[in-house]
C-alpha cells in the first residue's frame, strides 16, 4: 500500500496522539503528540503526516531558519532540516518509513521550491534510523556531538 505525505491537518491530531513508539526509540525522537502544541502555526516549521491507505501511520517535521541551522556549523539557506520522524510501532518493519523518505523530495520541492538539499541528524546508537535514511538516498556528510552522544549528519541532495 502506497504512502502519502501530507502537511498536518487538524483532523490528524487524534491519530497522531494515539501512535505508539517502541520504548527503545523514545530517546531518539519526539512523539508526534509532543509536536502538536508547538509546530502548527510556527512559520519556520511544518509538521508532516505520513498516511498509508488513508490511515495516519507517522509524522515528521521540516524546518528552515533557526530550527534548521541548529543542526549545522553555520546557516545554510539552501537546506531544509528533517527531524522527529516517528512511525507507529505496528507499521515499523513494513516499509512505511522508507517509503515516506523516498517520497520526501517531491514534498520538499512543493513546500520549499528553492531548497537544494534536506539535512538531518541521527544518533549513532540508532543504526536502524540511519539504515532507513540511507535506503532513501541520504548520505553521511559529517559527524557531530549531540545532547545524547555522537551523531551522523546526513544529507539528501535535491536534483
Amino acid at each position: 500500500m502506497a504512502v502519502q505525505l501530507c502537511p498536518f491537518r487538524p483532523e490528524h491530531a487524534a491519530a497522531l496522539r494515539a501512535l505508539t513508539l517502541p520504548a527503545a526509540q523514545a530517546e531518539f525522537t519526539t512523539h508526534p503528540a509532543g509536536l502538536l502544541d508547538s509546530v502548527p502555526g510556527d512559520p519556520q516549521r511544518q509538521l508532516v503526516t505520513i498516511l498509508r491507505g488513508g490511515e495516519v501511520v507517522g509524522a515528521f517535521v521540516l524546518a528552515v531558519g533557526e530550527h534548521r541551522d541548529r543542526y549545522l556549523t553555520g546557516p545554510d539557506p539552501d537546506a531544509v532540516a528533517l527531524s522527529s520522524l516517528s512511525v507507529d510501532a505496528a507499521q515499523q518493519g513494513r516499509g512505511a518509513g522508507t517509503a515516506a523518505m523516498r517520497a520526501l523530495p517531491g514534498l520538499v520541492r512543493a513546500l520549499y521550491p528553492l531548497a537544494r538539499r534536506v539535512i538531518l541528524v541521527v544518533n549513532q546508537r540508532n543504526p536502524g534510523a540511519r539504515h532507513v535514511y540511507g535506503k532513501a538516498g541520504f548520505q553521511v556528510t559529517a559527524t557531530r556531538e549531540g545532547r545524547i552522544g555522537p551523531q551522523w549528519v546526513m544529507t539528501l541532495p535535491l536534483n
